[in-house]
């Protein structure tokens, strides 16, 4: 359980709060690349940890994400002609590049040095497996890009989605590091789990974040085995699961292969969130459950957009699939992980919540995260800044006497 003020600053991502800085010392996921295609095409606005932006696909082919309003007079620069390495202003035809110079002002005159004084805010930007990555922190602590393994896929055997989440990233968190929820939430659509329905929890720190391991008794030779599961927070917002084989979903149980599964929640502010899900199969194409990902939200085109079922609709729960056998009565892991994210509100008041023995994750997280803002304040350098190129993790039965760290495919930093 948080204290109010705890929870406050545990979800709060404006410019000036704790965790808004701790945010902005990291590469974050942004956009997908297939919504800016078409260079000197239109601007698309940007809403990132309580802030406004603009990005733009300069005549170069370079992204570029600045700051949403004109250094003239604020006008949006989501309205700006994109024309020649640069944004236009339609208001008074200021235009500024993609490093933030202000290129003209042709309502000066021309003898003036203006705009050789005025830089725009802007950021750097990365393009890498079809997402556009943004840094939004001091110039001066810009990290080493992520190197996650899925980025660096064959384009046939990776993707991506991107959704909004009508709440607080760290209910979108929360729910994917929590092992314990999927025996019942997802029960419908999840095969191959033990019916030992309540893990153990242990958890330890890393220099990404942490790592933790859901310890269940299999069906059969329980006192000769145990069957481990391993999940890892990476700071700040990132969650690695188990890679999905063959038969383990029920709605897709012909997927060949190994998907690993990467999800990040971004915020967007204070009450939104952007859910991004990055699918690598390491053995082939992509299965078409992952490549389609969108469409499990109901969303008919593209990789983006805002699901069909909502808050406002109670997430169209079919109370007749329920007393059919429907654990849930909403369809798909993913939009069920919504519907309890997004069912408790823009942000829970975790002042009122009574955690139990299968919250090991829960508790880890929100320390680590309060623990790493309240470190920044201090001079600390954050969590997870590094590269950490061999991240996996796994499910699996092992001898009840290994312990669950020294299996050395579950999570291990290998650079």
């Amino acid at each position: 359980m948080l204290s109010r003020e705890e929870n406050l600053l545990l979800c709060q991502t404006g410019p000036e709060t704790p965790m808004g800085k701790l945010m902005r010392r990291y590469w974050l996921p942004a956009l997908l690349s297939e919504e800016l295609v078409e260079v000197d095409g239109e601007p698309l606005q940007v809403r990132l940890l309580g802030e406004n932006f603009v990005a733009f696909r300069d005549t170069n082919g370079r992204v570029g994400f600045l700051d949403e309003n004109c250094p003239h007079r604020g006008a949006s620069l989501a309205y700006a002609r994109n024309e020649e390495c640069g944004l236009r202003c339609i208001y008074h035809g200021w235009k500024v590049d993609a490093d933030g110079q202000v290129v003209d002002m042709p309502t000066e005159p021309a003898t003036s040095t203006f705009r050789n004084r005025l830089r725009h805010p802007a950021y750097p930007t990365r393009e890498a497996g079809d997402v556009v990555w943004v840094y939004l922190g001091p110039p001066e602590h810009e990290p080493t890009f992520p190197d996650w393994e899925w980025t660096r896929a064959p384009r046939a055997q990776r993707g991506a989605s991107k959704i909004f989440e009508d709440c607080n990233y760290a209910q979108g968190v929360e729910g994917t590091i929590d092992s314990a929820h999927s025996d019942y939430l997802h029960s419908s659509d999840i095969r191959g789990r033990p019916r030992d329905h309540a893990p153990r929890l242990e958890a330890v720190d890393t220099l990404y974040g942490f790592k933790y391991a859901a310890v269940r008794a299999p069906d059969v030779d329980a006192d000769l085995y145990k069957y481990v599961r391993l999940t890892l927070f990476v700071a700040p917002f990132y969650a690695f699961i188990p890679p999905f084989r063959q038969g383990r979903l029920a709605s897709d149980s012909d997927t060949p292969g190994e998907v690993a599964v990467q999800q990040a929640f971004v915020p967007i502010d204070d009450e939104h969130t952007w859910f991004f899900t990055f699918a690598y199969n390491r053995k082939g194409p992509l299965p078409a459950y992952w490549r389609q990902h969108a469409a499990e939200f109901g969303i008919e085109h593209g990789h983006v957009g805002r699901p069909v079922r909502n808050r406002a609709n109670k997430h169209l729960q079919d109370r007749a699939a329920m007393r059919a056998g429907n654990w849930s009565g909403v369809t798909g892991i993913n939009p069920q992980d919504l519907t309890v994210a997004e069912g408790m509100g823009p942000i829970v008041d975790r002042s009122r919540e009574h955690l139990g023995a299968t919250d090991v994750a829960i508790i880890r997280y929100r320390r680590r995260m309060l623990q790493a803002a309240g470190a920044l304040a201090a001079g600390q350098e954050p969590p997870g800044l590094g590269v950490f190129a061999g991240l996996r993790t796994d499910e699996r039965v092992v001898p009840i006497d290994t312990p669950w760290q020294d299996v050395p495919t579950f999570g291990e930093v290998t650079a």
